[in-house]
């Protein structure tokens, strides 16, 4: 299953960036240096963020020149989009994330043994001293070990692919750090109450502690619609 590395949040930060700026095609980012300063990573966790955006065809790393919004057109169309349009979208994405991961969690339920549930309690302690630090990285890299030892606990891999790609999206579809921090801040209380339900085997405990997970969720997002 993949796995959620420092790099992935790196690369969605420079994302959201672009979007949040409008760049165009084609046009300058901030040099390697000034990214490293930003968001205080090493220079090998950052290479490794550039090169998952330049897969994706978000970005052009040209040797002795700088790092360049893509030509691409299938980004010029995403980064074209309004912020109610980017909200709209991260609403229907929550949708469908939310019926894809209350399946995983009753077959996590049902089939988890203890040392996931350990797992994912370690998690959660990470999110908490994160949190409490204001280190958003560490945060926002926390919450997504968290559900992803879920999926890993559920035993199915075609759910697991299906969910990964919607947690994925919703994460780099955030228009600021500051807007992701707040929906974390909202929800942190129900990812405790997730894990405790999961423990006791409560599958309508779990199933109704996710729906407030959610719940806060879109509140945080319609809040920044508006």
């Amino acid at each position: 299953m993949k796995r959620l590395y420092l790099s992935d949040t790196v690369a969605g930060e420079i994302s959201a960036y672009i979007a949040k700026e409008q760049l165009a095609p084609g046009a300058r980012l901030p040099s390697v240096g000034e990214w490293m300063e930003r968001l205080e990573v090493g220079r090998s966790t950052l290479r490794e963020g550039l090169k998952k955006l330049q897969a994706e065809g978000i970005i052009e790393v040209v040797n002795g020149k700088g790092i360049f919004v893509s030509e691409q057109r299938t980004f010029q169309l995403l980064a074209s989009l309004g912020i109610h349009d980017a909200r709209a979208h991260l609403l229907e994405m929550l949708e469908v994330r939310q019926a894809l991961e209350a399946q995983a969690i009753l077959l996590a339920v049902r089939h988890a043994e203890e040392t996931a549930f350990e797992a994912m309690a370690g998690h959660l302690d990470d999110y908490r001293r994160a949190r409490a630090r204001e280190d958003f990285l560490a945060v926002s890299e926390a919450d997504a070990a968290f559900h992803l030892a879920i999926y890993q606990a559920c035993g199915n891999r075609v759910l697991v692919g299906l969910i990964q790609m919607m947690h994925d999206e919703l994460y780099l579809s955030w228009d600021s750090p500051d807007d992701r921090h707040e929906v974390f801040d909202a929800s942190f209380a129900h990812h405790e109450d997730l894990l405790e339900a999961m423990r006791r085997r409560d599958e309508q405990a779990a199933l109704a502690a996710f729906d407030n997970l959610v719940g806060a969720t879109r509140k945080s997002i319609e809040a920044m619609v508006s």
